[in-house]
């Protein structure tokens, strides 16, 4: 395989997709499973439609045909190329087939209605390959809208596409009714990046991750900073700073968090102000394990570096 990396120096908002994820189910016929993690990364080949549309700095939206997953923006795309064999209808030549789990025949084509159990292949060689990364700006939107809501969302609602074109500003306004206008903000701010020129996502290897771990353990015990002593498997050694763009762990960079509340201080639906209290973005505030922590103290005492960096977080995430 070979690879190349897309740039972007396109200021105007991109398009945005409601793109159907392959990671939670098996790829039919056979054929090989899409490289998806829907909260990092997306793959797909010349065989899709829209496939050489979807460019750096396009929205989104994941799902996975029966709810949405999250939402980003498109930071980075790299090209490749490879092999593969495709699955069809045997009757029609159509791909479009359904997996049937509890009656035989095992398949059933969406397009002439055909069941069967042995699938046509051909072997396609020299396709073009897409990989997108969008982690740095996702936004965690597991089950907050059905089907439905989102097929009704894209510009031609009855389209079978995995990359269906969706109206944006009501797709935007959607969110933020349902879950508070500063819920986009990671959205917002990775897309004001790129559109200054900044068209990749910093990345380093995390040199020396177990020891700053051990060194926060050993300063703080197994302690979760936002709700107090944990076992220590539960707990994760929290930058207060992009790694990926700094490089190297700082000695009062750190502290333990739970591993739920790790991910959400990374995407900055939680924040500490100026007196170490934790601010919980409102759309959470409605669930209780994260309602009760919004402006408690934290269970750690911090350093001035340290309050710097959460400083930093806020102005980044609260503006």
């Amino acid at each position: 395989m070979t690879s190349s990396a897309l740039s972007s120096t396109d200021e105007q908002p991109g398009q945005a997709w409601l793109v159907l994820t392959k990671a939670a189910y098996r790829r039919l016929g056979g054929a090989a499973k899409y490289d998806d993690d829907p909260a990092s990364h997306y793959s797909w080949d010349s065989t899709v439609p829209n496939h050489a549309n979807v460019a750096i700095g396009d929205v989104v939206l994941l799902w996975n045909q029966t709810e949405s997953l999250g939402v980003s923006v498109i930071d980075n795309i790299t090209l490749g190329t490879a092999d593969k064999r495709r699955a069809r209808c045997p009757s029609c030549n159509s791909v479009n087939f359904e997996d049937r789990t509890t009656v035989r025949p095992i398949y059933r084509c969406q397009n002439c209605k055909h069941v069967f159990d042995d699938p046509a292949y051909e072997e396609l060689s020299g396709l073009t390959t897409y990989r997108s990364s969008h982690e740095q700006g996702w936004i965690d939107l597991l089950g907050e809208f059905t089907a439905t809501e989102l097929r009704n969302l894209c510009v031609k609602p009855k389209g079978q596409n995995s990359f269906r074109p969706l109206r944006w500003p009501e797709t935007r306004q959607a969110i933020n009714t349902r879950l508070g206008s500063e819920v986009l903000r990671p959205l917002d701010t990775t897309t004001a990046q790129l559109q200054h020129g900044h068209t990749t996502k910093p990345t380093r290897v995390r040199i020396g991750q177990r020891q700053f771990r051990a060194m926060l353990l050993g300063q703080y015990g197994p302690t979760c900073a936002f709700t107090g002593v944990l076992p220590e498997a539960a707990l994760d050694a929290c930058h207060l700073y992009s790694y990926a763009k700094v490089g190297k762990h700082h000695e009062h960079g750190g502290v333990l968090l739970r591993r739920d509340l790790h991910t959400l201080f990374d995407r900055g639906i939680i924040a500490v102000d100026s007196d170490d209290r934790i601010d919980v973005a409102a759309a959470y505030r409605r669930y209780t394990t994260y309602g009760d922590l919004h402006e408690q103290q934290l269970t750690v005492k911090t350093s001035s570096a340290q309050r710097d960096w959460f400083a930093l977080h806020w102005t980044e995430h609260r503006g």
